[in-house]
């Protein structure tokens, strides 16, 4: 009998429901303690910069979503943040210091905030999270790993569950926020690089839809859960073209900032956050390639064959 056949289940994960109504009622809560926060900096001048303003709101609101997560034993509920926060902040930045919402747009504005509604509203129409639905019964498996750790279970939650998040993804954002809080009748024209950051984006969301759904069909052959490996598609040429698609499109911001100039005075925030984001999804997609070893006997072979994120034609070690 092999290895595979005697290797036990894993365990069911522990149960830790949450109403949907405490789902709602943390984002709402969130929503409002951001725009109160907002106000608040701006009637007091205690940041001048945009920038500035936008991260500190996020980190409020973000602070909000924890307090929910703490008292509902959940840290699953800050899932759809890092999703909802970069257009609702675009929105934010523009009215504050980018000559407001119902003033002039310039042409490289209305295309940062086009892909990042596209690439939000591309996420939540194919994952249509069950907190907004049905309410939440278990906690994302890598949070419950996190809660081994030497260290209290709310400063880990507080810290690696939601602040490094929200942090990572605002600089990734970065490039778009700086475009968002300018004037937009300094800002130089629409060109080339701005065809190019909409042409990323909308590649990059493109690999990530057609990337989910491929999976999506072969979960509902049930070969996914019976502990097979999906070797078609996007899939054939990457162990993780979900997460290639999702560094593009981070990375597809930063020509909207050349034409102002922001890579030229700010390269280390512009660059910082896309390189960072590239780097956490390499981790990730290893955290991933540990997790389908142990649960999927063909996985090693996969391992061997297929590029871990950029896609590329797969090494043949012999027939399927």
């Amino acid at each position: 009998m092999s290895e595979e056949a005697t290797r036990p289940d894993p365990p069911p994960p522990p149960r830790r429901p949450v109403p949907a109504l405490q789902c709602y009622l943390a984002y709402v809560t969130a929503l409002l303690g951001g725009a109160g926060a907002w106000w608040f900096i701006l009637d007091r001048s205690l940041i001048e910069d945009p920038f500035w303003i936008g991260f500190a709101v996020t980190c409020v609101s973000t602070l909000i979503v924890w307090v929910f997560s703490i008292a509902n034993d959940n840290s699953s509920i800050y899932d759809p943040y890092w999703v909802i926060a970069p257009p609702l902040l675009a929105l934010g930045l523009k009215a504050t210091a980018g000559g407001g919402l119902l003033g002039p747009w310039s042409g490289r504005q209305i295309a940062v905030v086009a892909c990042l509604w596209l690439w939000a509203l591309r996420y939540h129409t194919m994952y249509s999270w069950a907190g907004w639905r049905t309410g939440l019964v278990h906690e994302d498996w890598r949070y419950e790993a996190m809660r081994s750790a030497p260290v209290p279970y709310w400063l880990n939650s507080l810290l690696g569950m939601h602040y490094f998040p929200t942090v990572l993804v605002y600089f990734a954002f970065a490039p778009g926020a700086l475009v968002l809080a300018v004037d937009p009748s300094t800002a130089p024209r629409f060109g080339i690089w701005d065809v190019l950051g909409v042409s990323g984006a909308v590649t990059a969301v493109a690999i990530e839809f057609f990337a989910d759904e491929q999976l999506r069909k072969y979960r509902e052959t049930g070969a996914y859960e019976a502990g097979g490996t999906i070797r078609h598609g996007l899939w054939k040429y990457s162990r993780h073209p979900n997460y290639f698609g999702e560094v593009l499109f981070w990375f597809s911001l930063i020509p909207f900032a050349i034409p102002g100039g922001f890579l030229q005075s700010q390269p280390a925030l512009v660059l910082s956050g896309p390189i960072a984001m590239g780097i956490f999804f390499r981790f990730s997609s290893w955290l991933m390639d540990v997790r389908s070893l142990e649960r999927r006997p063909q996985y090693g072979r996969v391992v061997e064959e297929v590029s871990a994120m950029l896609p590329w034609f797969p090494k043949r070690s012999g027939p399927l």
